[in-house]
C-alpha cells in the first residue's frame, strides 16, 4: 500500500504534513454528478460512459499530484482516511480516483461512498479487505456539528495502469445527483477536510511493483 496525503494547495504527495490545523473547507455542490450513464444504472441496461470529468471536477473538493515519475500499477481496492467536520449531523462522503493526463484530460478511475451516519468501523472480521461497516441502526453515528470525525471506507476494487507524467487525483464531493439522493434532504453543509497532524486525511492506493 503506498499513502498519499491531501497537502497544501490541493495537492496529493507521498509526504505527511507537518501543521497542525491546516485544512480544506468545501460547501457541499448539490449539482455534482457522475452522469446518468454511470457504474450504477448498469441494472437497467445500456453502455456505461464516463465523460472528461475536467469541468466537473471543479464542483468538487480535489487534491491533484505532480506528475508521475514511473508508470503506476494500481490493483485491488484503495482506501481512503477523511477527516472531517461539518455544520451538519449527518451527509454523504464520494470519493472519486481518477487520472489526468498530460493535457488536462481527467478519466474517473473508480469511486467510494459512505454515509457520514454509518462511520463506525465493525470490529467484526471484514468480508473484505477494506474496514467494515454493518450500517445497523445501533451502530449508527451522527455527526457533532464542528467536532472532528474520521471515515474510513473502501473505493470499489480496480487494476489500473497510470502513465508517466500523468497524474493522480483525488476528487471529493457530497452528492451525485443522477444517481443517489441528497443527504441531508435541506440545507447548505460546509465541511472541513482536515489535513494536518491531527487529522491526516489520505488515501491508501494497492500498488503492484513493475
Amino acid at each position: 500500500m503506498t499513502t498519499w496525503y491531501f497537502s497544501e494547495n490541493n495537492s496529493l504527495t507521498t509526504k505527511a504534513p507537518s501543521g497542525k490545523s491546516d485544512e480544506d473547507r468545501y460547501t457541499i455542490n448539490f449539482e455534482a454528478t457522475t452522469g446518468a450513464k454511470n457504474r450504477w444504472h448498469t441494472q437497467v441496461g445500456g453502455e456505461v460512459v464516463y465523460l472528461d470529468r475536467a469541468e466537473e471536477d471543479k464542483k468538487l473538493l480535489t487534491y491533484t499530484s505532480a506528475p508521475l515519475e514511473a508508470d503506476v500499477e494500481i490493483t485491488g481496492p484503495p482506501i481512503v482516511s477523511l477527516f472531517i467536520t461539518s455544520t451538519h449531523t449527518d451527509g454523504a462522503f464520494f470519493v472519486y480516483l481518477e487520472d489526468v493526463d498530460e493535457n488536462g484530460k481527467v478519466t474517473y478511475l473508480t469511486e467510494g461512498e459512505l454515509r457520514a451516519l454509518h462511520r463506525r468501523v465493525s470490529k467484526e472480521p471484514s468480508p473484505l479487505p477494506v474496514p467494515y461497516h454493518t450500517f445497523l441502526k445501533k451502530d449508527a453515528m451522527p455527526l457533532v456539528p464542528g467536532q472532528v470525525a474520521e471515515l474510513k471506507f473502501g473505493l470499489h476494487p480496480i487494476s489500473a495502469l497510470v502513465k508517466k507524467g500523468h497524474r493522480l487525483r483525488v476528487a471529493i464531493a457530497g452528492h451525485d445527483k443522477d444517481t443517489f439522493i441528497r443527504i441531508p434532504a435541506e440545507g447548505a453543509p460546509e465541511i472541513a477536510v482536515q489535513r494536518n497532524v491531527r487529522g491526516l486525511s489520505l488515501i491508501e492506493l494497492p500498488v503492484i511493483k513493475r
